[in-house]
């Protein structure tokens, strides 16, 4: 029984690893986004174009994290530091392309915690 649990905890493990899969997509105008200790979920998010969107930001993890999303040039949208178990929200209409999410402090980004938006 003990080597099918370690062989669970290893699977479960390698699948938050690796290819995110299908890019989550929404045409609605709120976006949830959920932060943990070093990941971003949804990893990969379309959203439609010319819309407001609103993005509520959940920090499920045990430090404290940022929510930013960066165009080309500079951040479009900018949440501050989020404490866990808390919840930010904050709207913006962003431009067709490719954004990258991410969270600013130390080396999170480094670590995994950013994702693509791809507006279009």
């Amino acid at each position: 029984m003990p080597v099918r649990l370690v062989i669970l905890a290893i699977a479960l493990v390698l699948t938050g690893c690796g290819s995110a899969g299908a890019p989550v997509r929404t045409n609605d105008t709120t976006v949830a986004i959920v932060l943990d200790d070093y990941t971003i979920r949804p990893q990969e998010l379309r959203v439609p174009a010319g819309k407001r969107l609103t993005f509520v930001v959940r920090n499920q993890g045990r430090l404290g994290h940022t929510f930013r999303i960066r165009g080309k040039r500079a951040n479009v949208l900018a949440l501050t530091t989020i404490r866990p178990g808390t919840t930010a929200t904050k709207s913006a209409k962003l431009g067709k392309g490719t954004y990258t999410m991410y969270c600013v402090l130390a080396n999170h980004e480094e670590l995994g915690m950013n994702g693509k938006l791809q507006v279009g």
